[in-house]
């Protein structure tokens, strides 16, 4: 199963990276929260939309793939990983397609980075073992 989270909800970019999230935590720790939590929302209307009530009946590994913009600012990947992982994850236990997402449930992810002149987007595919 797979479902894209396309466009530009940050700046140019699909979701902030870690060093953003960390920054709002600095600023305000509700600040760090909101940003999760608004971003947590992105990622379960596409959940939602793309793979309507699908529900993981075992053990699962995310395969990720991100498609940056070309032009502007380069970002460090396991910057833009780390953010994106955490709150994609929480977003498939709120929306029901996983139980959970401690070891048991969530055996491993892999992690594919791509500069596009496309629109920016992460694609997930749901690989059930």
């Amino acid at each position: 199963m797979k479902f894209i989270i396309s466009g530009t909800y940050y700046k140019d970019r699909t979701f902030p990276g870690l060093n953003e999230y960390i920054a709002e935590l600095g600023r305000n720790p509700h600040a760090g929260g909101r940003l999760k939590r608004d971003y947590m929302m992105v990622a379960s209307n596409a959940i939602r939309r793309d793979l309507k009530r699908y529900k993981a009946n075992g053990p699962v590994i995310l395969h990720y793939s991100f498609y940056e913009p070309a032009k502007g600012r380069r970002r460090d990947v396991m910057n833009v990983f780390s953010f994106a992982d955490k709150v994609i994850e929480d977003a498939l236990v709120k929306c029901g397609v996983l139980s959970d997402d401690d070891p048991s449930h969530m055996k491993n992810t892999t992690h594919e980075f791509e500069y596009t002149s496309g629109v920016p987007r992460i694609e997930v595919t749901i690989e059930e073992l």
